[in-house]
């Protein structure tokens, strides 16, 4: 009876080791991704750490680096003992809003499941919710189930009311779907734009800050409430030049040999401005007085865009316009002859302009929700012909006849 008992009871032992093995039993897994602010380039160094359901490292790692331009990197045959990883990106982006490279590394990390999956992008969105995953997962929810909770909370952050099915290691700023859209929004409101050169250097270390500041704020509790934090993007996004943006991305991935097709992140911009601005124009504007360059000469001078106002004296003008969200506006200078009559100074502010000079110039939105402002001086004598185009008009929606004298 004894040897029987014995005999049942190292069966037991076995059966439990043979689970247990199998349990720990290591998978070969191969896929490939891209990492992305603007996308990092050749070089980068990815590293993937390995995680057990907890989310916590067991200490295996393997490495690799992009090998193109567009951010693109791959992993073959690696072998894990669990779907659950940590993938890092580390090194220079190509900066959306200047059309040029940072002047300074960048991390980026994704949490992400293996189980299945045939590509792993690394971007903001997933670096973002790397905090609130570890919190959800530790009180107690699968990742699985921490996700798509962190994921939805922060798709409501950025005022998206519609549901995003794809998760955010899926996302890509090169491809024209809304959800990749969202992405490469926030992605370009995250980062200052400047006129100085001095500044430049810096940018990506106040990236980097307000990427950690974001993080925090957001792991708690699924929710960004830190107005300060919030401000700080209303301010970057008034500081955007979204026609160069999207030609700077355009160009990018040309250069690169790729045709691509840009998807609309102009309007998911204007979502974030519509939850969090505490004004918002409803029609398009023309201020009376406004300062040519807010930057470096706030005084304000009269603008020469206000509809009703048709004769003026030679010397210094603005032309300032502000236009609601989710619109555009070309204006059109038409010069009624070509005696160099007048000129273009100073820094273009929120503008597009398009000079055929002396003839005259097209200027097009590039902001909404704020003001745009230029230089203009009138010398000498003249006349010209001013054309507003509002919302893509074919025919202009107004046009005055002004002279100087």
């Amino acid at each position: 009876m004894k040897k029987i008992n014995i005999l049942i009871l190292g069966l037991l032992i076995g059966l439990l080791v043979s689970c247990e093995k199998d349990k720990n039993e290591s998978k070969n897994y191969s896929f490939n991704g891209k990492a992305q602010k603007g996308p990092f380039v050749t070089g980068t160094n990815i590293t993937l750490n390995e995680l057990n359901s907890n989310l916590g490292q067991t200490g295996k790692s393997f490495t690799t680096t992009i090998n193109s331009d567009d951010g693109s990197f791959s992993l073959s045959n690696i072998e894990l003992n669990s779907d659950l990883a940590l993938i890092t990106a580390n090194g220079f982006y190509f900066s959306e809003i200047y059309g040029e490279l940072s002047g300074a590394t960048l991390s980026l990390q994704a949490l992400t499941d293996l189980s299945g999956k045939e590509s792993v992008n690394i971007n903001v969105l997933t670096h973002l919710i790397r905090g609130r995953l570890e919190k959800l997962v530790t009180d107690g929810m699968s990742f699985q189930e921490a996700n798509e909770q962190a994921k939805s909370e922060f798709i409501t952050f950025l005022g998206v009311a519609e549901p995003v099915e794809n998760d955010f290691d899926n996302l890509d700023i090169s491809e024209n779907e809304d959800y990749n859209a969202m992405l490469l929004s926030f992605s370009i409101i995250l980062q200052r734009y400047t006129i100085w050169i001095n500044e430049k250097p810096t940018l990506t270390a106040e990236l980097t800050q307000l990427l950690s500041n974001l993080s925090t704020d957001f792991a708690t509790d699924g929710l960004i409430d830190n107005r300060a934090l919030i401000d700080t993007l209303l301010y970057n996004i008034s500081q955007l030049n979204l026609i160069d943006i999207r030609d700077n991305v355009e160009n990018r991935y040309s250069s690169l040999g790729q045709t691509v097709t840009i998807p609309d992140f102009e309007k998911y911009i204007a979502k974030f401005q519509e939850k969090y601005s505490d004004n918002l124009y409803t029609s398009f504007t023309y201020p009376d007085m406004a300062s040519p360059d807010p930057v470096i000469a706030p005084d304000e001078i009269p603008n020469i865009l206000v509809p009703s106002d048709t004769v003026f004296e030679y010397g210094a003008y603005t032309l300032a316009a502000i236009i609601p969200l989710n619109s555009n506006l070309t204006v059109k200078f038409i010069s009624d002859n070509n005696n160099y009559n007048y000129s273009l100074g100073g820094v273009v502010t929120g503008w597009e302009l398009i000079n055929e000079y002396p003839n005259g110039f097209t200027i097009n939105s590039q902001r909404q929700n704020d003001i745009m402002s230029m230089l203009l001086h009138l010398e000498s004598a003249g006349e010209a012909t001013i054309e507003y185009y509002e919302n893509n008009a074919e025919t202009p929606t107004f046009t005055k006849q002004i002279r100087w004298e």
